[in-house]
């Protein structure tokens, strides 16, 4: 559609728009007038009526009250009705007396309502009496009392509102064709005045390469002259702010593209605009651009999507299920832009801070439980010393030791704590050099030779030829500690029970396992035992001493040690082996060790 054409039409609509209102409004008060006039008259008709008839009271008979009814109604051609402030009709101009006699009340009529509240009431409908719709005024009668009613056939109204109607409408035809030709007077002399504008917009359009804003009629003083003017001024400074936002799409690709947090961004039906890579990698999808979001296999993003025109903002925590099995917790906040209407979805991978909530909610509790209980032997203890056993040498030193016994427990959980505090705030100082880690393990294992000969146990480590490794002794022994501890305590008591100790290079460092002859490792516990403060079904149930801290220090200071750590079921016979590994130092030269878990 030409330019000429869309002015036509912009002005006819103009015209069009305001006759079609004009005539709307005319109509609207010319048929108010006209219905107030008809109805100001049969309101002067019904005031001589009573004016004529007089108080309605002193109509004592039906036949007397018709009588007048019929006198008044045959002088102004109307039907006149006289009814009583009960509602009963006494005389109707349009009927007999023994018809009259069987009318039903009429204090329910809409008029007689309205008059009875205001003096005069009126209303239009079909009256099945005469068998067509009416006009009806009804007037309080003289002094007060009664009714009279004037009704005239409503098609006698409505010839008036058509003729009014059929002028108004002729008026409106003869308007819009004088709005056509003036339209088209107008679009055509526009357009001359344009037509120079055009042509010189065209050739820059042919000549755009060259930038040539030349042709543009400038010179001219008129208002086509301005507007040329402002067409060279505009088409500069798009070309500068064109390069400018493409500049800034680019990086803002860029950051989005580089954001932790994956972003989705869809038309008004749903369609995917745009994508970042965070995104395909949190949800684990391919490229879905130009793909609905309704389409994906995640029935929370359609969910998102279909309520956040409710708030603006929809905001939704859900989880979906890997590959693997894994299962991923994503929170996603989508909202609906106002500009462009677009809806733009952010999503998060909260995992991780779940876990860390979950951990933080799992250690209060597991520490709590580990300091209850000797601070309650304590405390009992220490009570039953205050109430006279101190007195009793052989009783004061059974709870004395009691005492001190649980006194140890929680002074090694404190020590536990500080020492997995420092490694997790890098504060753990190693201090690392080379070392004889067999000579390390036979001194650990002499301070385990009463514990272990008192539970019945054999504590084995076979000679050894290891080259040195490349650590802290006071972590080493700390690993091993706990491990012959754990071990010792879970293995057969007095039962042929041992503990075998054994070393072996690999590659590049090596690997020490403690052996036990325990119950083994479940499947359930397997992932979970070197966690803090985790302790298997079976050492709960037997009320076994620990923290459930010491693996949790071994994972740790192995890590840190630049090592690795693990555990397995033995092959062929009952119990568990746990391990870890020390680099040698020709390796451990080429290593950057990291200083926590």
């Amino acid at each position: 559609m030409g330019i000429r054409s869309q002015i036509f039409l912009i002005v006819f609509g103009i015209f069009f728009v305001g006759i079609f209102l004009s005539y709307i409004v005319a109509e609207r008060d010319l048929s108010k007038t006209l219905e107030n006039q008809i109805v100001l008259e049969l309101r002067k008709q019904a005031e001589l009526a009573s004016i004529s008839i007089g108080p309605v009271s002193k109509l004592d008979s039906i036949e007397k009250a018709d009588m007048v009814a019929d006198r008044i109604g045959e002088s102004i051609d109307s039907r006149v009705t006289i009814i009583k402030d009960s509602g009963e009709v006494l005389g109707d101009s349009n009927l007999s007396t023994s018809q009259i006699s069987v009318v039903e009340n009429h204090s329910n009529r809409p008029e007689i309502i309205d008059a009875k509240l205001n003096n005069v009431g009126w209303s239009i409908r079909y009256s099945d009496t005469v068998n067509k719709e009416l006009l009806y005024l009804a007037l309080k009668g003289q002094e007060g009392v009664g009714f009279i009613r004037i009704a005239v056939p409503y098609t006698y109204v409505q010839g008036a509102f058509d003729g009014l109607s059929l002028s108004v409408t002729l008026i409106a035809i003869v308007g819009l064709i004088a709005a056509f030709f003036s339209s088209a007077i107008a679009a055509n002399f526009t357009w001359n005045n344009l037509r120079e504008l055009e042509n010189a917009t065209r050739g820059l359009l042919k000549d755009q390469k060259k930038k040539n804003l030349k042709a543009l009629p400038t010179q001219r003083s008129d208002e086509i002259g301005s507007v040329a003017r402002d067409i060279s001024e505009i088409s500069k400074n798009l070309r500068t702010q064109i390069s400018m936002i493409a500049k800034q799409r680019d990086q803002f690709g860029s950051v989005l593209d580089n954001l932790g947090e994956g972003v989705f961004v869809t038309d008004n039906d749903g369609k995917i605009t745009y994508e970042n890579d965070s995104i395909l990698r949190i949800l684990e999808i391919s490229s879905s651009v130009k793909k609905n979001i309704r389409d994906l296999n995640i029935k929370a993003l359609k969910n998102m999507f279909e309520n956040v025109d409710k708030e603006g903002r929809f905001d939704y925590e859900f989880q979906i299920e890997l590959k693997n099995g894994d299962v991923k917790w994503i929170l996603g906040s989508m909202n609906r832009a106002k500009t462009t209407n677009e809806y733009i979805l952010v999503v998060h991978d909260v995992t991780q801070l779940r876990e860390n909530a979950s951990m933080r909610r799992d250690f209060i509790s597991n520490l709590s439980h580990e300091l209850r209980t000797p601070v309650s032997v304590i405390f009992a203890n220490a009570e039953t010393l205050l109430e006279g056993a101190i007195d009793n040498k052989k009783d004061a030193k059974v709870f004395s030791k009691a005492i001190m016994h649980n006194a140890e427990r929680i002074s090694g959980l404190v020590s536990d704590l500080i020492d997995l505090s420092r490694i997790d705030y890098g504060e753990l100082h190693l201090d690392l050099k080379e070392l004889d880690v067999c000579e390390i393990i036979n001194t650990v294992n002499r301070s385990h030779y009463t514990s272990a000969k008192n539970k019945g146990i054999e504590i084995r480590f076979d000679k050894c030829n290891c080259p040195h490794v490349l650590g802290d002794k006071a972590a080493i022994e700390r690993i091993l500690t706990n491990l012959l501890d754990n071990a010792i305590k879970y293995s057969k008591a007095n039962n042929g029970g041992e503990v075998k100790i054994t070393t072996k290079v690999i590659e590049d460092s090596i690997k020490i396992s403690v052996k036990d002859s325990g119950t083994g490792i479940s499947d359930a516990d397997r992932d979970f035992i070197f966690n803090r403060f985790y302790r298997t079904p079976e050492a709960r149930a037997s009320q076994k001493s620990g923290s459930g801290l010491g693996l949790a220090i071994v994972k740790n200071l192995a890590i840190s040690l630049g090592g690795k750590y693990g555990a397995r079921n033995r092959n062929k016979k009952n119990g568990s082996i746990f391990w870890f590994t020390l680099p040698l130092p020709v390796s451990y030269t080429h290593l950057t060790l990291p200083t926590k878990a």
